[in-house]
């Protein structure tokens, strides 16, 4: 069988190229599930993609060529980047042109087989297994393409929405709800704001950092983290990583900070709608504390934020610092704690705080230490004992 020969099925099959790539959809349609859910647009993107592989087959067969051209493989990765685009898994897409390329060999059989002498066989088959080869790495290479620039693009607009969060742009829980919903992420609602930077010497205060610390640089924190429960986000200000994520997951962000021997803020859990004022008490903390706040692991929590706030003329409530230092002992169960606190700061010792409250010094000692436990400041050390004595000093 010669080239007119060739010519001559090629023309036989074109004429019926409906037919033929209706077969063939519809064995991929059978054999692949994932296109059992395309829609009706879908599908017609489908055979026309199907009808054009058939007639670039048919005319390279006719020219005895044996392998896609590359105007064809960049087409190829093209279709692989649109796959990305609209969420068909690779493997499904490789697979559906392995079945439709089987279907079609066996349509051409079933149509010229006994006019296909062994040179003709071999050609053909030469260029469909070059081509299935080039196909599937074409595909594969263009989805691949596609998904990193999809992932990336998806966390700059993630990235934006916590930009936009922190700054007050997004004011309503009806905008956020809907932004979030486009982006195809539930950030956590009440979250947990984490603000953390590399440790700085005190003579540093005031640099720029935006050239130590990058996004990439706050993924890599968040990896570490590796949180369990919520979608967190990530954004960069000021030189410093900002975490957004869930309450049960607010520990191990803090831990990845302590790890890496940056210091931090975390704040207690808010409504998102509260995030502008959050990260400004946060940011305004680091900025402003000095060294002994820090404590030992570096961190600043909501209560030393507040009371950095307040002594710095910060938009922070006196009755506010006052919740938020000394929370638990403001319950009416616990109010003997609060006076007992008192009365130590008043009396400068524990002996004579326990005899102005006519108890045994061993029970006031005591309640000292619930009064640890319950706010998470130690009265016997210098900045827990500040910040529980400036919330005292505050008027109820």
């Amino acid at each position: 069988m010669g080239h007119e020969e060739r010519v001559q099925v090629s023309s036989e099959l074109e004429r019926d190229r409906a037919g033929l790539v209706d077969r063939i959809v519809a064995e991929v349609y059978a054999e692949v599930p994932a296109y059992r859910a395309l829609h009706d647009s879908q599908l017609a993107e489908v055979r026309a993609i199907t009808g054009w592989l058939v007639t670039r087959s048919m005319e390279l067969w006719v020219r005895d060529t044996a392998r896609l051209p590359p105007e064809d493989v960049e087409r190829l990765r093209g279709i692989g980047r649109a796959r990305a685009a609209d969420g068909r898994s690779i493997g499904a897409v490789v697979r559906a042109h392995r079945v439709g390329s089987a279907a079609a060999v066996r349509i051409l059989r079933e149509q010229a087989g006994d006019r296909l002498d062994a040179a003709d066989v071999f050609a053909l088959s030469e260029l469909w297994l070059a081509s299935i080869d080039q196909i599937s790495e074409s595909l594969t290479t263009g989805h691949a393409e596609a998904a990193e620039q999809l992932d990336a693009d998806r966390e700059r607009a993630r990235r934006a929405l916590l930009d936009d969060l922190l700054i007050g742009h997004q004011a309503s829980q009806g905008a956020i709800r809907d932004r979030a919903r486009t982006l195809g992420t539930t950030p956590p609602d009440p979250a947990v704001l984490v603000v953390a930077e590399p440790a700085r010497d005190p003579a540093e205060r005031g640099r720029t950092l935006a050239e130590d610390v990058t996004v990439s640089v706050g993924l890599e924190l968040l990896a570490e983290a590796a949180p369990a429960g919520s979608d967190p986000m990530v954004t960069t200000r000021s030189g410093r990583v900002v975490v957004l994520t869930g309450a049960e997951d607010a520990e191990r962000v803090a831990a990845a900070v302590v790890e890496r021997g940056w210091h931090g803020c975390v704040l207690e859990p808010r409504g998102l709608t509260d995030l502008s004022a959050a990260y400004r008490l946060a940011d305004g903390a680091l900025e402003a504390a000095p060294p002994h706040a820090l404590g030992s692991d570096g961190l600043l929590r909501e209560a030393d934020a507040c009371v950095i706030a307040l002594l710095n003329g910060g938009a922070v409530a006196p009755a506010t610092v006052r919740r938020a230092v000394l929370g638990p002992l403001l319950a009416h169960d616990n109010r003997h704690l609060l006076e007992t606190l008192r009365a130590y700061f008043r009396e400068g010792a524990a002996t004579t705080a326990a005899d102005s409250l006519h108890v045994h010094a061993q029970t006031l000692r005591y309640r000292l230490r619930r009064v640890r436990e319950l706010t998470g400041h130690d009265p016997h050390r210098p900045w827990p004992r500040f910040v529980l004595e400036t919330a005292c000093a505050i008027a109820p």
